[in-house]
């Protein structure tokens, strides 16, 4: 997640609330998220809108990029416990 996100998504849980995410769990478009964050009084780009699409997206619940598989993975390839 950018800085400018995590900054932004700060901002609409001070105005929304901690339930804010399941105020947009249903959203689907990049329009229909940035009318919600007006509402909120808070401006998305389209950039940020887009990412946090990804972030919410229900196809990736439970799933990890090859990247963060690697970052998690780190020193403890080879390593049995």
């Amino acid at each position: 997640m950018t800085k400018a996100l995590m900054d932004t998504v700060k901002k609409i849980e001070e105005k929304a609330g901690k339930d804010w995410i399941n105020q947009v769990s249903e959203i689907k478009t990049i329009q229909e998220l940035k009318q919600q964050a007006e509402k909120w009084g808070v401006e998305l780009t389209d950039e940020m809108a887009a990412e946090a699409l990804r972030l919410l997206s229900h196809d990736q619940i439970g799933e990890l990029s090859e990247e963060d598989l690697a970052a998690i993975a780190g020193g403890c390839k080879g390593i049995i416990m």
